[in-house]
């Protein structure tokens, strides 16, 4: 039976894709002054981040 799951590389790039999705959230509720939307998307962004660091 075949593993169905993501090679580390698949799941980087997955994360890299999530990660520049979090940082454009984060850049327009910047520009619209959306405080609580900004401060999601910046914990987010850090879980992301440490994630990323294996």
């Amino acid at each position: 039976m075949e593993n169905m799951g993501m090679t580390d590389n698949q799941y980087k790039g997955f994360l890299l894709n999530e990660l520049e999705d979090w940082e454009e959230v984060l850049e327009k509720a910047r520009e619209e002054n959306a405080v609580n939307t900004a401060k999601k998307a910046e914990k987010q962004i850090e879980k992301i981040k440490k994630m990323l660091e294996f």
